[in-house]
């Protein structure tokens, strides 16, 4: 699923599937509609991280289905420390922006998605959070 809603964000930046975000965004940063020129550069932007998006889930989707399957520790942990990377530095950075709703609304759904099978998961791979 991730990796379609990447591509959905790359492609389709003004869809209906971030217009709650794209108006809070708006709200936060701009009071109220945004300039064209900010409307471009986020949907530019939209084009990389979507894809950066497609491209990380779809390496999960990979992980997942074989090593992961065959409870591969490294592959344990090759879900949980890049996830907590991006958790910790996309929040702390959306934080620091006064971007709360960016935290709300995608980071804390995405690490309880991946976050509570992994916790679930943990005592088949050893329990240990270090490889």
């Amino acid at each position: 699923m991730f990796p379609i809603v990447g591509l959905a964000i790359a492609i389709v930046p003004d869809a209906p599937l971030l217009a709650v975000h794209t108006s809070t965004l708006e709200r936060v940063f701009f009071g109220g509609p945004m300039p064209e020129p900010a409307a471009q550069l986020r949907r530019f932007l939209l084009g990389p991280l979507g894809g950066t998006i497609a491209g990380y889930f779809l390496l999960q989707a990979f992980v997942v289905s074989g090593p992961f399957r065959r409870r591969e520790p490294w592959a344990w942990h090759a879900v949980l420390w890049p996830m907590l990377l991006w958790f910790v530095v996309d929040s702390g950075m959306s934080v620091y922006h006064g971007a709360f709703f960016n935290v709300w609304m995608i980071n804390v759904w995405t690490l309880l998605l991946v976050g509570l099978p992994l916790a679930m998961t943990r005592r088949a791979f050893g329990g240990r959070f270090m490889a």
